[in-house]
């Protein structure tokens, strides 16, 4: 029992509430998310800071320790969202760490404003504790130990620069927000993370098949439109069908279907990769190669032809190519649909001369 609850705390912590292989599934989208988040966080930042120095100029002692904070902060603001704009679409692993330079520069901030003010309560400070790191996601963990150590400052610097009474209000008041920060970040860090994974777990289901673990066709259907523009030259599509299914279901059992069919479509996935490999019906397949060239996709299906044939599988294939200017995938489809049927129907014509 005790066994469990800690696996489940740990897990809360480290994984927001998933299993480990979950949480690692989803960091991508994570990333993803959280780079939207913050490019358009860090541009909220700048014009904040930007009003506030304004305002400030138009006051007569511009040359104050909330102007070098307003400026100092607009800066920081601005080096972090020209870093996710510029450097994060191919740097993913820096959108992390401009995140909790992000958050620190609102908490230096808000702190520093708060101790200017030493005659009152830091209010400011509290807040951005509580609502600064629920904006993006991440381990629970590492959000408490920041809102912890944001917390302990707060403290520490209201003991330095404050009479006992404001500084004895701050330190209550900052462990109260500090409790309530831990249990808000906790909370809505395991939702986030647990609605991002059941997404994807619902997009994987909608557009794979679960037998082959390829692309179905309704994926197939929802990006053929999109093709046209992943590539520079052109595309190839091959499409195959499996010979001999049916009779293998009959005599030997659909297992053993099955499993030429896994073989078939790895053997596929290897070559077109697991993006653009697809099962349009029961025994059909469908690759797509973007800016390769007709012959070194047919030397490649030649190639897969042999794999199979050594394991007793017999596969025709239908191979077609269209260029980007021509933008018609769907009739490249059918072209190789209709050399494939010919292919198949000379497998079927030369057994059933023998």
């Amino acid at each position: 029992m005790i066994k469990k609850m800690l696996e489940r705390a740990r897990d809360t912590m480290l994984y927001a509430g998933l299993e480990r292989e979950q949480y690692n599934a989803i960091k991508a989208d994570i990333t993803q998310e959280n780079t939207s988040l913050l490019r358009f966080a860090s541009l909220v930042g700048m014009v904040m800071f930007l009003f506030l120095m304004i305002m400030e100029l138009r006051t007569d002692n511009f040359a104050n320790v909330n102007a070098y904070n307003y400026t100092l902060s607009f800066v920081a603001m601005v080096g972090i969202h020209l870093c996710v704009r510029f450097l994060c679409t191919k740097q993913e692993w820096l959108v992390l760490p401009l995140i909790y330079l992000f958050m620190v520069v609102l908490n230096v901030y808000s702190v520093s404003l708060s101790m200017l003010h030493p005659e009152y309560p830091a209010v400011s400070a509290e807040v951005f504790l509580v609502v600064v790191p629920l904006v993006f996601i991440d381990k629970p963990l590492r959000l408490l130990f920041l809102t912890v150590l944001s917390g302990v400052t707060i403290c520490v610097f209201s003991v330095m620069m404050k009479d006992r009474v404001f500084a004895d209000v701050d330190i209550w008041n900052t462990i109260s927000f500090t409790a309530l920060a831990v249990i808000a970040n906790t909370l809505l860090m395991r939702m986030k993370a647990t609605s991002i994974y059941r997404n994807k777990r619902i997009a994987y289901l909608s557009e794979t098949d679960l037998l082959t673990e390829v692309k179905n066709r309704n994926c197939f259907e929802s990006r053929l439109a999109s093709y046209p523009g992943m590539c520079r030259s052109g595309l190839v599509c091959v499409y195959a069908d499996i010979n001999g299914l049916h009779d293998l279901n009959n005599s030997k059992g659909h297992e053993a279907g099955d499993t030429m069919l896994r073989f078939v479509a790895s053997e596929l996935r290897d070559f077109f990769g697991g993006e653009h490999t697809y099962r349009l019906g029961g025994d059909e397949f469908l690759g797509v190669r973007v800016d390769d060239t007709e012959q070194g996709t047919r030397e490649a299906v030649e190639r897969i032809r042999e794999r199979c044939l050594a394991e007793g599988y017999h596969v025709s294939f239908g191979i077609s190519d269209c260029a980007k200017d021509d933008g018609d995938l769907n009739s490249a489809v059918k072209r190789a649909e209709e050399l494939m049927y010919r292919e198949k129907k000379a497998f079927y014509g030369e057994n059933a001369r023998m």
